[in-house]
């Protein structure tokens, strides 16, 4: 009989020695996962002493604002930029309207000059005051656009000869010494526009006997 149960409880010790591993064998599986959330749960680096963090923080900040101060620098010198180059457009715009208008008046100056003579040719023929009326309205319309336009004459009798204005291609005696070196008559009327010169004067000059 005893022979017959030995089998049976060599199997009920090993199923209870194997229960016993499973169970050491969770508990060990446990152990280690709790190991696991531990070390999880801790940083991987130790927190940041606070000077540290505020060293860093300035360094940041120091950083930012040189990086600041260069957009601003370039900003300014795109706008220095852009405000040279908007003036030196106004400019060539003005200088370039000026020569257009230069070139249009001066070509104008001859036919201005003969209506001149046309008036003088027509008081010495004893003409129609009717016609000189019509001419002299002419040739004052045509002196006014050029006035419109900032055309001057320039001034010749009575001032000091100016070769940058003038051209003499005479001369003209005189007693008083003050009247050398002064316009005394104008042959050929001048024109200037601003600073720009159009067409030069041609004069008279006083000079001594």
């Amino acid at each position: 009989m005893e022979h017959k149960n030995q089998p049976l409880e060599e199997q009920i010790k090993e199923e209870q020695m194997q229960e016993e591993m499973n169970e050491t064998a969770e508990a060990a599986d446990t152990a280690e996962a709790a190991d696991t959330a531990a070390d999880a749960a801790e940083p991987d680096e130790a927190e940041m002493p606070p000077e540290e963090a505020l060293a860093t923080l300035s360094a940041a900040y120091a950083k930012l604002e040189a990086e600041k101060q260069a957009l601003d620098n370039q900003l300014l010198r795109l706008q220095a930029d852009f405000d040279n180059f908007r003036r030196r457009t106004r400019a060539e715009k003005e200088e370039w309207n000026q020569n257009l208008t230069a070139g249009f008046c001066g070509e104008l100056l001859p036919v201005i000059d003969n209506f001149g003579r046309a008036l003088l040719a027509l008081k010495a023929s004893g003409a129609d005051e009717s016609h000189l009326q019509g001419v002299e309205m002419i040739a004052r319309q045509l002196g006014e656009l050029l006035i419109g336009k900032g055309v001057e004459r320039i001034a010749t009798v009575g001032e000091p000869f100016d070769p940058k204005w003038h051209e003499a291609i005479g001369q003209t005696p005189v007693t008083d010494e003050a009247q050398v070196g002064m316009v005394t008559e104008e042959i050929q009327a001048g024109y200037k526009l601003g600073g720009k010169l159009l067409r030069v004067a041609m004069v008279h000059v006083g000079a001594k006997q």
